[in-house]
């Protein structure tokens, strides 16, 4: 069987399906990872063979085409606490910056689909996985007839921005995208597959195929010696993950210099975890911050007793799958979407990124986090996690879609 996965950007939307890549591998059968060039090398770097497509899209033509995101990026009042529940219900601006989001993807789309079309046409996989809002897999899946998996990244909920109102028709250049290619679009894919494992999941219209996530968070994996000294004091890792960093750098200084600040008052063990390119960034530290520089977090967290962050999916997740619990300060309405969840699961704390510099209230979450209560929590949400079918255990769903071939 030959298994075509399909990307547009890296990290965040690539690293959920490294896992399902690998396993397909490991089965015997091809793979192949399309992605635009910037992405390449994060397949490289992962094992698996890249496939260049089409071209690199920039931010700033895709702000061309695109407006209202301000509030997507956190720039504007917090949504609703619970808007994630039914984002469609939640009014013209919610429905506007999916609009808005839709957008930026069929940008993206234009500049990947003749490419990715014509490499399936020489290649011929049996099957597409692909990252959910990759809409060039997505056409290139109808034109060929080809069963396609929509591969979640980690976010609780499933939202359509293709279509009118998230529940109504195809948005009209949605529909452009595959009239251009004589298809039409479909009504969804042939599954839904979802590493957010079901405790922490909004309702959604659709049925979903729950795997284990198993952390991937790149490659460079050199465990530091340091991680397996005992330590008196609890060692607390502060993190503003990787895209987070890449898309909003300006955010990062001031918010890890509050709760940098805070964490050397309080009587624990900081560590710092920070990509090479984000390092220069910080400026002085505080004394006694260990900065761990491009470790993958899979590899530190488990050494560590809480985790700091922005609210990422892959970082949260991450720290699940070690029984870590975690404090999150999300900077947008999709990462409180998430952190929303994990803090109702009783395995983390949500905070109000305004309050990154209140000593008061962080000690005080850290003091749940820790206590017996809190890692029993935590533990459960791992347990329940390690009970879903691992990514090898959905192999033979993909045979069976590709006919057994």
């Amino acid at each position: 069987m030959r298994v075509l996965f399909a990307t547009w950007t890296g990290s965040s939307h690539l690293f959920p399906m490294v896992p399902l890549a690998w396993a397909a591998r490991a089965a015997g059968h091809e793979v192949r990872i399309a992605a635009p060039p910037s992405c390449t090398e994060s397949v490289g770097g992962a094992g698996l063979t890249a496939v260049p497509v089409g071209r690199d899209v920039s931010g700033e033509e895709m702000a061309r085409r695109t407006e209202g995101l301000g509030a997507w990026l956190g720039e504007t009042a917090p949504w609703p606490r619970d808007w994630a529940r039914s984002p469609e219900t939640q009014g013209p601006e919610v429905a506007a910056v999916y609009t808005a989001l839709a957008e930026k993807q069929l940008v993206v789309a234009d500049a990947l689909v003749d490419d990715l079309l014509a490499f399936a046409r020489a290649w011929r996989p049996d099957v597409i996985v692909h990252d959910t809002v990759c809409y060039a897999a997505a056409v290139v899946g109808a034109v060929l007839g080809l069963p396609t998996f929509s591969h979640m990244f980690g976010s609780p909920m499933i939202t359509r921005n293709e279509l009118e109102g998230m529940t109504g028709d195809p948005l009209p250049g949605y529909t452009a995208l595959f009239e251009r290619f004589g298809a039409r679009p479909p009504e969804g894919p042939t599954g839904w597959i979802d590493p957010c494992p079901p405790q922490l999941q909004w309702p959604a219209a659709v049925e979903r195929t729950s795997v284990r996530f198993v952390p991937y968070n790149g490659s460079g994996g050199v465990e530091p010696t340091w991680l397996r000294e005992p330590h008196s004091r609890p060692r607390v890792c502060l993190t503003w993950g990787v895209t987070a960093a890449q898309v909003r750098p300006e955010r990062m200084p001031p918010t890890f210099e509050r709760t940098l600040k805070v964490l050397s008052a309080l009587d624990a063990e900081v560590v710092l975890a920070v990509g090479a390119a984000h390092r220069e960034l910080l400026g002085d530290l505080p004394p006694g911050v260990r900065v761990a520089e491009s470790v993958p977090l899979s590899l530190l967290l488990p050494g560590c007793d809480a985790l700091i962050h922005h609210g990422g999916t892959g970082t949260g997740l991450t720290a699940l799958a070690a029984g870590v619990p975690q404090l999150m300060f999300p900077l947008a309405p999709v990462l409180a979407a998430f952190a929303e969840r994990v803090d109702a699961a009783g395995a983390g704390v949500m905070l109000d990124p305004a309050d990154s510099s209140d000593v008061e209230g962080i000690e005080a979450a850290l003091r749940t986090l820790l206590s017996e209560a809190g890692r029993t929590r935590t533990t459960a949400v791992r347990t329940a996690m390690e009970a879903l079918p691992s990514p090898a255990g959905l192999v033979p769903l993909l045979e069976r879609a590709a006919g057994g071939r």
